[in-house]
């Protein structure tokens, strides 16, 4: 699992996208395989929504990543503002999304869940 604070900046989401991608990496899958890109992505795109719609001065992002049964890949972004909730639309590159209230502090969380093919060896 991935966990990782940053500051709601664009600096701080280009960084946690960027950390995601090591991470996928790290798991094995690499650049061009539709997990690596689809998690790529959607980081991005939480972690931009976050800093634009969810900042609050003095209190940080979050970003995390683990692995779950059935070979998913979950992307968590956390931001201090839980009454700016996204629109609901299509999943897109996720099999499945939603929001949760932040765990241990004020805000919320948007979650992703991203289909991730086995690694071969």
């Amino acid at each position: 699992m991935l966990s990782f604070r940053f500051t709601p900046s664009p600096r701080g989401a280009r960084l946690a996208r960027r950390l995601a991608c090591c991470q996928m990496d790290a798991w094995g899958r690499h650049h061009g395989t539709p997990a690596h890109d689809a998690v790529e992505l959607i980081t991005a795109e939480l972690a931009n929504n976050a800093v634009t719609h969810g900042r609050v001065p003095g209190r940080d992002a979050e970003l995390r990543l683990s692995r779950e049964d059935g070979g998913y890949i979950r992307v968590e972004v956390s931001d201090a503002r839980g009454e700016r909730l996204p629109e609901t639309r299509d999943a897109g590159t996720a099999k499945e999304w939603g929001t949760a209230p932040r765990p241990g502090a004020p805000g919320k969380t948007v979650w992703a869940v991203v289909p991730a093919e086995p690694v071969r060896g």
